[in-house]
């Protein structure tokens, strides 16, 4: 995946996510609006929806709050220039990439 056909991670090391905004699309439901940056130098505007799944009390660090977040999309890889060469074709590898992203933050107070 490292390779120049896929993500040519010796030139591009990073994938950025700049978020332009949020929007509440329910009940611990939302969506986050922003631009996925240098993936091959490209740039693209996206949506990504998200649950907040669990806010509480840190059990272990008193003063602390505890927020679980779920973000689920999925991506053209090709949009990206992602998989070009012999892997271009969607017979060996699907075009739709999923992605998931579980996690935590902390805030004291």
């Amino acid at each position: 995946m490292k390779s120049e056909d896929f993500f040519n991670a010796s030139k591009y090391p990073n994938i950025k996510f700049k978020s332009t905004g949020f929007e509440k699309r329910g009940k611990n439901k939302y969506v986050v609006n922003g631009n996925l940056i240098i993936i091959k130098d490209v740039t693209k505007k996206v949506a990504i929806p998200f649950e907040v799944t669990r806010k509480m009390e840190h059990p272990m660090m008193k003063g602390t709050i505890i927020l679980g977040l779920s973000f689920n999309t999925s991506l053209n890889r090709t949009d990206y220039g992602v998989g070009t060469g012999d892997w271009a074709s969607d017979m060996v590898v699907g075009d739709n990439v999923d992605v998931a992203v579980n996690m935590e933050l902390n805030k004291k107070g």
